[in-house]
């Protein structure tokens, strides 16, 4: 990938990670994540877990989101 493509997507995660509506669904889906497993069954593992799952799903969304924005901020200085 060449530098101009890198910051580009950078550009573009940037635009993501500032969308008010984009942020306001992953705060949404988190919040939903967090009601759901708080009135689970404590013995309900199958449902945790993959409450728990989605919610490291969202993370990783969002830290990839953010390594794309620090590549490209690292290519536009090289």
């Amino acid at each position: 990938m060449t530098k101009e493509q890198i910051i580009a997507k950078a550009n573009h995660a940037k635009r993501l990670l500032e969308d008010e509506v984009l942020l306001e669904a992953f705060s949404i889906v988190e919040e939903d994540i967090y009601k759901e497993w708080r009135s689970s069954e404590v013995h309900d593992y199958d449902k945790r877990t993959d409450l728990f799952l989605t919610l490291k799903c969202l993370e990783r969304l969002k830290a990839r989101l953010r390594a794309i924005l620090d590549d490209g901020t690292i290519a536009s200085r090289s």
